[in-house]
């Protein structure tokens, strides 16, 4: 189940929530609950009625190039990061952080949580799904 806050201003953003599916009935009951006791307005969908939502588009066909590494360019970025600099840091070769950040390395468990320190994020975000 995917609950939707929709967008009415830039006020508002958009809440995701992924829960078996025996139990949607009683997550989603729940929710509205608290929702309307905190006067709070929502709006809330179920992952088959966002799905058939013509303005949504799955990441992967809007960028058929993603993979794991490319986030890493980013991360380096946001944290002032060369290549190299970050190589030092975890102790790989600039070559490997180039071959990973073009998605012709997969990342181990052991990198990504050395990445993960280096870039100030978390490791499931390089990591194979």
């Amino acid at each position: 189940m995917a609950l939707t806050k929709k967008q009415i201003t830039s006020d508002y953003a958009n809440l995701y929530l992924r829960v078996p599916k025996r139990k949607i009935s009683n997550v989603k009951n729940a929710i509205e609950n608290i929702l309307l006791l905190a006067n709070i307005q929502f709006s809330l969908q179920t992952e088959a009625e966002y799905e058939d939502d013509e303005s949504t588009i799955a990441l992967e066909e809007l960028f058929p190039n993603l993979h794991n590494g490319s986030a890493i360019k980013g991360l380096r970025y946001r944290e002032g990061l060369t290549q190299e600099q970050l190589s030092k840091k975890i102790n790989v070769t600039t070559k490997h952080i180039s071959e990973i950040e073009n998605g012709k390395r997969i990342i181990e468990k052991d990198l990504a949580k050395r990445l993960a320190i280096a870039l100030n994020s978390d490791y499931k975000v390089f990591m194979n799904t």
